[in-house]
């Protein structure tokens, strides 16, 4: 992990740390082996005996990923991860925004959009899940109960489904002068059971790469599969990015370099054999962070 440019420099630093851990230098290297058999053996067994949900994985998922970030994880580790769970749905709100908002009179079809289900998780108000969801994460209870991971997964096929390109287009001089909403609005008080328990034996490389083989022991093929692919809204998300800061020639090139490996480009692409664990963390939540960073703090006026 070397210090790039285009990485946000709190995530520099964080990977700097990182590769002194002792975690990072003997656990990683087993991992990736571990992964690179599961997945050839396990996706085969799955498609002939688990091949939709049962009813036990989500709740299996999050008790697992609980026990990890009480025990194991460092307090680093899981300040990001809670920290993505809460900025990924407010990035998708963002680039949405504009289809509830508009000072313009809606046409037709964004009114209808807005009566329809895709809109009602505001009145729902859904604990960890869907866009307008709330994300406040106060207890591992809580998160087991509402199916925390696999409610995250969903949300990238949310964007990308409710997601209009010509409304987006129409919007955007309006979007441009407009801001996320504030993260620390969402409790983290789950970080607090963290703090007094965990033994911090786990960085953040290893927990995210725990989080991809558990979904994939656990979960049943079709759930496997939404997981293993449920990045590639991100392709959305740089699309619109280059629109928004289309002037700022700075911007643009930092966002060359989140361009993304053809298998994660997109939904329709959906095979777990060339799935890689590293792609979530590098790909998905640094790119999340930059992209929260520049909303806030970058204009997408052009830079003299």
């Amino acid at each position: 992990m070397n210090k790039y440019p285009y990485i946000p420099q709190a995530m520099n630093d964080l990977f700097k740390k990182e590769k002194s851990r002792i975690d990072y230098l003997f656990l990683r290297p087993i991992l990736l082996i571990v992964y690179f058999f599961l997945r050839v053996l396990i996706f085969p067994i799955k498609f002939l005996l688990h091949r939709r949900p049962l009813g036990f994985e989500g709740r299996s998922i999050d008790c697992l990923l609980a026990f990890g970030l009480k025990y194991l994880a460092s307090h680093e580790a899981a300040e990001l991860l809670i920290r993505h769970i809460q900025i990924e749905p407010l990035i998708y709100r963002f680039l949405l925004k504009n289809f509830k908002n508009n000072d313009e009179s809606p046409d037709a079809d964004v009114v209808k959009g807005m009566d329809g289900p895709d809109y009602q998780e505001t009145a729902n108000n859904q604990k960890l899940n869907g866009i307008e969801g709330d994300f406040s994460v106060l207890s591992f209870k809580e998160m087991i109960a509402n199916s925390m991971t696999i409610g995250h997964d969903e949300l990238s096929y949310e964007v990308a489904e409710r997601f209009d390109r010509e409304i987006f287009l129409k919007n955007l001089s309006q979007l441009r002068k407009e801001k996320p909403e504030d993260h620390n609005q969402y409790s983290k008080k789950i970080l607090e059971f963290n703090k007094k328990s965990s033994f911090q034996i786990l960085g953040c490389t290893n927990v995210v790469m725990l989080i991809v083989i558990i979904i994939s022991i656990l979960g049943d093929l079709k759930t496997t599969v939404k997981a293993l692919n449920s990045f590639g809204s991100d392709s959305v998300v740089l699309w619109a990015m280059k629109h928004i800061y289309s002037d700022n020639k700075e911007v643009l090139t930092d966002l060359d370099f989140y361009m993304q490996v053809y298998n994660n480009r997109s939904h329709y692409n959906s095979s777990v054999f060339f799935s890689d664990p590293s792609q979530y963390l590098y790909y998905h939540i640094v790119f999340h962070e930059f992209v929260y960073s520049t909303l806030l703090t970058k204009s997408p006026n052009s830079v003299s």
